[in-house]
């Protein structure tokens, strides 16, 4: 494996000078301490990921420099301002050192200024790219100020990839640095790429949810509905479920699930992924957990499952969980710290941790995934 240049540099990888059997044991022990309030719980060791390297399937990539010599690359580690110009990526695909290139020329020919953040003046600001690593299709997503003129310049670009299926547009006129948008525009191609796992398909957006390293999004969800033991007559919640995780993928092994999410773009594409995979058990709800969980009508549940973001659930949505009859609880924890916040309040509605499952779902990188058991 050729050492990627940038990786002391670049704000993706950490780890990378770290043997990866290293990494697993510096997560486990920071786990294992973190959790140590959990006395007599089960805490398996970390299942690591089995793709080490170019396992992500989505990434995000900012501009800098000026018109006649554009930057697209990351963030310098620690700053703000300063961008690496990537040739290649170690963590997201081998294609995308050919991409950065390509797109680098289309804005140099073409003398598109890159944003400037110091004086808000320029037009491109991020490239954002997705690929399937069930279908190999990949998805670009050009991120500027403003409306631009050059949509069948930028799609003509990508005609030599035949794994490019999908070309977006999106404008974001805020002032912050981040690559959402206000607003997307198909520019050429398929509206969707299409992720796979076991038998069901989920639909991939521009701003559709899917856990980052699909292999061990697999994993997961194929020994979670193990860890369930599923009887077929299970009625259950699924909380912050985005366009469709663990909720759609068992949810032909269940009676009935109800799947709630606030953003109403991802359970649009939930409602999509329903169709597509003939299912017809599953009730998508748009709303915000906290207020939103009252007015289900059903109260008794067997399952609870909760995959909120980074940021963890808010007190009051936990309660309203709490308030319902749930028997079991299958919490998602991307971030450990916020993710004991949470359990602590679970823990005081009378929940007992069973089991505790790690995941290596970021290699590279600090971060890991944890499912928590809980009973009550």
């Amino acid at each position: 494996m050729q050492m990627c240049p940038h990786f002391r540099r670049c704000g993706g990888c950490y780890y990378l000078d770290i043997p990866y059997t290293q990494q697993i044991k510096k997560k486990q022990e920071y786990l294992n301490n973190t959790l140590s309030f959990l006395k007599g719980v089960k805490i398996e060791q970390i299942h690591p990921s089995p793709q080490e390297f170019f396992y992500r399937n989505k990434m995000e990539f900012t501009f800098s420099g000026t018109a006649e010599e554009p930057i697209l690359g990351q963030h310098y580690i620690g700053s703000f301002l300063r961008i690496e110009n990537l040739k290649m990526c170690l963590l997201f695909d081998e294609r995308i050192g050919r991409i950065l290139e390509d797109v680098r020329e289309f804005a140099r020919k073409f003398k598109i200024p890159p944003y400037n953040k110091k004086t808000h003046t320029g037009i491109l600001r991020h490239l954002k790219v997705r690929v399937s690593k069930t279908t190999d299709e990949m998805m670009i997503i050009l991120v500027t100020t403003d409306a631009f003129n050059f949509h069948d310049e930028f799609a003509e670009v990508f005609k030599k990839y035949p794994f490019v299926k999908s070309i977006y547009h999106g404008i974001n006129r805020k002032l912050s640095d981040i690559a959402l948008c206000d607003e997307y525009n198909l520019i050429a191609g398929e509206e969707y790429i299409r992720e796979k796992i076991d038998s069901i398909s989920f639909l991939i957006s521009p701003e559709s949810f899917f856990q980052p390293n699909t292999q061990v999004a697999h994993i997961i969800y194929r020994e979670t509905k193990e860890e369930m033991k599923l009887t077929s007559d299970e009625y259950v919640l699924d909380l912050y479920c985005g366009s469709g995780g663990i909720g759609l993928y068992i949810a032909k092994d269940v009676k009935f699930v109800y799947a709630i999410d606030i953003d109403i773009n991802s359970t649009k594409i939930l409602e999509e992924n329903l169709k597509i995979n003939d299912l017809k058990n599953l009730e998508v709800i748009t709303g915000d957990v906290r207020k939103i969980l009252p007015f289900v009508k059903r109260n008794n549940f067997d399952f609870a499952i909760c995959d909120p973001p980074r940021s963890g659930m808010s007190k009051k949505a936990i309660r309203r969980v709490c308030e319902k009859d749930v028997k079991k609880i299958v919490f998602f924890s991307c971030k450990i710290e916020t993710g004991v916040e949470n359990l602590k309040e679970f823990l005081k509605c009378g929940y007992k941790v069973k089991k505790v499952i790690p995941y290596d779902m970021f290699p590279h990188t600090p971060h890991m995934e944890v499912i928590f058991f809980l009973e009550r």
